[in-house]
Formats: C-alpha cells, sequence, structure tokens
C-alpha cells in the first residue's frame, strides 16, 4: 500500500500503474494510468462519482456529561442526518447531545435508522457549517494525514458530503479527461455520499477524549466493538445518490447507439444498479441505497469497469468479483499484480476490466 500519491513524489496522478484485465480471458496488459484513453471507443460513456469528501467527526457530551463522538452523513434536508456513535451506552431515542469544538452544535437522536446506524437532528443542520466544525476521517492505515487535502479528492470532486473517498477515479487528471471528451468519450457523473462503513472512527476518537480525561467507560464500548468485529463483510450502510436527468440521458443515449458504459468506481457502479431497470436503461433518481452486489448479481448498466486494488473480504472486493468471476479475479491478484508489487488502496495503482 501508499502512504502517499504520486504529486507528493512530483509526479502526476496518472501515473499510477494501471492492469488492463479481459474478461473471459488470462490475458493481462500492464499500462499505465495516463494510457487509458487507448481503451476508450468514441461511442463510449464513462460513468464517475462526483462526491466531494468532507469532514464529518463531531466530538462533545451528552446530557450527563458523558463524552460521545458522532460521524453524520447522508442528509434527509431540515437538519436531519444518519449517524453513528460512540459510546454505544448513549444511543437512545431523545438523547441529547453538545458538539462541536466549542459546543456550538446541539443533536437529539432520533431513532435507529438500521442496527448501529441513528437519526439525528443537529442545530445548526446545514453541511456547510457543519463540515466547517467537523474533523476529517482517513484511512486507518495512513500513518499521517496527507500533506495536502486535495490529494483525497477527485479532480472532478463538486458535490460534498462524502465521509470516505470514491478513490478509483483519483487518478484522472483535468487534462486526461479532456483527452476522452476530445475523442468523442462523453464523461457521466452520477452521485453517490459515501457513508463510513464501521464504527472505528468514533470509538477511536471517543477514547481519546476519554483518555484526555472525560467521562467514559471506554471498556463496556470495547465489549460492542468486539462483538461488532466478528460480523464480516463491510457492505455499505445507507447512502444517498442522486441521477440527474442530464446523466441519466447521456448514458441511455450512448447505450442505444452501441456505446460501452465504463464505470468508475464501486460506489458509482452501485449507484448505476440501484435505478436502473430490468432493460439496464437508467432513470433519473434520487434516494438512499444499502445495494449489496455480490456473485451471483446480474449486471445491467455497467460493461466495463474501473476500480482499484482492494484487500481480502472488503465489500469492493466482493463486488469485484462478481463482475469477473471470483477464482479468475483471485488469479490475476496472484499470479499478475502482487510479483509486480502493484500498490493497494487510495493512493494506489488501478484496474481496468474490460
Amino acid at each position: 500500500m501508499s502512504q502517499e500519491p504520486p504529486e507528493a513524489r512530483g509526479g502526476e496522478r496518472s501515473d499510477a500503474r494501471l492492469a488492463v484485465v479481459r474478461r473471459g480471458t488470462d490475458q493481462v496488459e500492464h499500462r499505465v494510468f495516463r494510457d487509458i484513453g487507448a481503451y476508450f471507443e468514441p461511442s463510449d460513456v464513462l460513468v464517475v462519482n462526483n462526491a466531494r469528501v468532507v469532514s464529518t467527526l463531531l466530538h462533545g457530551e451528552d446530557q450527563d456529561g458523558r463524552v460521545v463522538a458522532v460521524s453524520f452523513y447522508s442528509p434527509h434536508g431540515d437538519g436531519i442526518w444518519h449517524c453513528l456513535v460512540a459510546p454505544d451506552a448513549v444511543c437512545r431515542p431523545g438523547a441529547r447531545f453538545t458538539l462541536g469544538p466549542d459546543g456550538q452544535v446541539t443533536g437529539r437522536l432520533l431513532a435507529e435508522a438500521d442496527p448501529g446506524v441513528w437519526r439525528i437532528a443537529l442545530d445548526p443542520g446545514d453541511g456547510d457549517t457543519l463540515y466547517q466544525l467537523a474533523e476529517p476521517i482517513y484511512p486507518g492505515y495512513l500513518k499521517q494525514v496527507p500533506a495536502d487535502s486535495e490529494y483525497y479528492q477527485t479532480a472532478y470532486g463538486s458535490r460534498p458530503g462524502a465521509v470516505l473517498f470514491p478513490s478509483a477515479g483519483r487518478h484522472f487528471t483535468p487534462a486526461l479527461l479532456e483527452e476522452l471528451r476530445t475523442g468523442g468519450v462523453a464523461v457521466a457523473e452520477v452521485t453517490l455520499l459515501l457513508a463510513a462503513r464501521s464504527h472505528h472512527f468514533v470509538r477511536q476518537l471517543f477514547r481519546q477524549r476519554v483518555a484526555a480525561g472525560g467521562i467514559g467507560d471506554i471498556d463496556a464500548e470495547d465489549r460492542v466493538d468486539r462483538a461488532d468485529s466478528i460480523q464480516g463483510i463491510d457492505f455499505p450502510r445507507a447512502e444517498r445518490y442522486e441521477v440527474t436527468a442530464q446523466t441519466a440521458e447521456t448514458i441511455n443515449q450512448r447505450r442505444s447507439r452501441g456505446g460501452r458504459i465504463v464505470v468508475c468506481g464501486t460506489s458509482a457502479l452501485r449507484t448505476l444498479e440501484t435505478v436502473a431497470d430490468e432493460d439496464g436503461q437508467i432513470p433519473a433518481a434520487t434516494g438512499f441505497t444499502e445495494l449489496r452486489i455480490i456473485p451471483g448479481h446480474r449486471f445491467r448498466a455497467c460493461d466495463a469497469f474501473l476500480t482499484n486494488l482492494h484487500r481480502p473480504k472488503s465489500s469492493e472486493m466482493v463486488l469485484t468479483c462478481a463482475f469477473t468471476g471470483r477464482e479468475p479475479l483471485l488469479e490475476v491478484y496472484r499470479r499478475e499484480l502482487i510479483p509486480r508489487e502493484y500498490l493497494f488502496y487510495e493512493f494506489g495503482d488501478s484496474m481496468l476490466i474490460v
């Protein structure tokens, strides 16, 4: 795995390596990401997730003075959000929190939307204010935060609200996207506001605040953490998506003319597969999705798939196996990627499956 992107070493985003995998064969081509245009036809459409990563971690106290930590995401409107909370002991309907660096935010838990996921009313409740007061979430494997916060954004990210990074598209530069458009390729944007997959970050912040002198039972929360850790694959929680009428029209027109839908990243793919009808037509739509794509899924809106390299037993790896077949994909990892020391995760290398 890479601790920093190519730009931090004087290069460009598109300097990452690219493995091109041809489904149904054992062929793998090893290229550099900047060469990706060679695998597009003028009739194709590239679909990307334009979500922009924001800060969502807030800490404070409940009405009894106990430390709380909250990660808010996927807004419902009117100041109501989904959230993850630590510790579990404070989670009950009506619980009230004072949050933020100087207690600027009040929160009230409304109801448990899914196991471990709560709806919370925040005041102020607008994203612009909350994102400024919150702390960011970065992957646990990074030994230090990125030297430049833009490293943890795509070049086209324009819709604030993602907790996690839709990183499959970070290798694209504005110049590379313009090169595709000049060659006739359409670039269509969807939005999926990725949420944290687990309570890891809120529990980590809770422990830090208790260690700094706050009131809280770390041992009790550790027991809850251990119980959660045996649940297995980190499938996504409910995440807000949007597909605009313009995006839907672009995708449908391109496919009707024989073009391929080339999907960038698991988040964009889950969005399209959530809204696509049985014939693969894409409507304009907005809502929340918890779609789990596993082997056996019939893909309706993806002809080629661009993704990063994923760890075993992750939902991203399971989704990619569904697209390629489990054993063919694992054989690519074993025979082609690991021996060549391809880099994994957000700042790593890339794979195009055609």
